[in-house]
């Protein structure tokens, strides 16, 4: 598999870029933990283009004990699914999820009982979980007749359990012991807060919600109330983890909905092992129309995480099928641009055909995790051909 440069400098200079970083001689100075070594790529090859050579070396590996993946939504219970299949029973997952969704069932039952919303958390339980899949099945089924929202049996279930319990932790916990999760999920914060965006007109909109529907770009987002703390257990899980995984999901409502609770962001930006951003496969209407990677970068530097806070930015060069990506533009979505050329320094891109085939486009599970638990590890991404390569600024 090869990697081109598909971005607007010109292809003449993104070729001298890369030229640069294939003759760099000691591969830690340039690629970090990802271990790429110049003797590995055929030189025969365009010099925009890079392909591994057969029986390419490896970086240094270790043995992983625990993963930390961030966010909310559909994107992280596929990131979920994907590490739990392919890592070993032994090394433990932590799903730290927003806390902020309002609509739907979810916020239905936050506003009529003060609990989580459970939605998002729901999810992730059901992808970590170790029971039948009648269970599964049991827990998304969603009973109709009531005014409303319809809601899935495994929000009924969490919205009991958070009542009962001594707090919203051990609400989580029990559910999880119920499904034989034997991982951790924890919500990013406890506090009941709501998301407001500042958007590019200078107005403001409160609740998940209501974000996409404001019509304007977001400038800025930020949680009320302001003084919410990460959930108990969340900031040592960051502190401890072999690698911290962002996304894939909405770029605001839900990654930056939960790194924006206050020490969120410091303890990501200081976190030991590897800093993976998984970027979107589509632009999502109402956040991020028009974005490319590039520009999913510049939203997290915008609230205190440069882009060379993290090691790897994974990004699919898996074709959209042309039914399906005529669907998502007659409802305003197109796929992500990688839309910046290479350079040196972090972060490193990871590109590799990452599409679930079928009607929906999302992340494959069975091809993200493997690729996940290899740069956490620490090995090349070699091992599955997949080419790597800094992003400039």
């Amino acid at each position: 598999m090869t990697f081109r440069n598909l971005s607007d400098p010109s292809e003449e200079r993104a070729s001298r870029a890369m030229t640069d970083i294939v003759e760099t001689r000691d591969p830690r100075e340039r690629f970090g933990r990802a271990g790429l070594y110049p003797a590995d790529l055929d030189p025969t090859e365009d010099s925009s283009v890079g392909r591994l050579l057969p029986g390419a070396r490896r970086g240094r590996e270790r043995q992983l004990s625990r993963i930390v993946a961030l966010g909310g939504g559909s994107g992280l219970p596929v990131v979920l699914s994907g590490l739990r299949r392919h890592l070993p029973p032994e090394c433990r997952i932590t799903a730290v999820v927003t806390a902020a969704d309002n609509g739907g069932s979810s916020g239905v039952l936050r506003e009529q009982y003060g609990v989580l919303p459970p939605g998002d958390i729901r999810n992730c339980l059901i992808a970590l979980a170790r029971v039948a899949p009648e269970v599964l099945a049991a827990l998304q089924y969603r009973f109709d007749g009531a005014p409303g929202p319809a809601h899935p049996v495994g929000n009924l279930l969490l919205t009991a359990l958070d009542m009962v319990a001594a707090d919203e932790v051990t609400a989580i916990r029990l559910a999880a012991g119920l499904l034989g999760v034997r991982d951790v999920v924890l919500p990013a914060t406890t506090t009941r807060v709501h998301l407001v965006a500042k958007l590019g007109d200078g107005r403001q909109v409160r609740g998940e919600s209501q974000i996409p529907r404001s019509g304007a770009p977001i400038a800025s987002l930020r949680i009320d109330p302001p003084d919410a703390r990460p959930a108990p257990g969340v900031l040592e899980a960051v502190r401890t983890a072999d690698a911290v995984i962002l996304g894939p999901g909405s770029l605001y409502t839900s990654i930056l909905a939960a790194l924006i609770v206050p020490g969120m962001v410091e303890a990501v930006a200081a976190a030991p092992g590897a800093r993976i951003l998984v970027c979107n496969l589509m632009t999502e209407p109402g956040e991020t129309d028009g974005h490319g990677v590039a520009a999913h970068l510049d939203a997290l530097a915008a609230h205190g995480l440069p882009r060379d806070t993290f090691d790897y930015v994974v990004v699919n060069t898996g074709p959209v099928p042309m039914k399906v990506r005529a669907r998502y533009s007659a409802e305003g979505a197109e796929p992500v641009r990688v839309d910046f050329a290479p350079s040196a320094g972090p972060p490193l891109v990871v590109a590799d055909d990452l599409i679930d085939p079928g009607p929906v486009v999302r992340h494959a599970a069975d091809k993200l995790g493997p690729l996940l638990c290899t740069l956490a590890a620490g090995h090349s991404p070699r091992e599955r051909g997949v080419i790597v390569t800094p992003v400039r600024e």
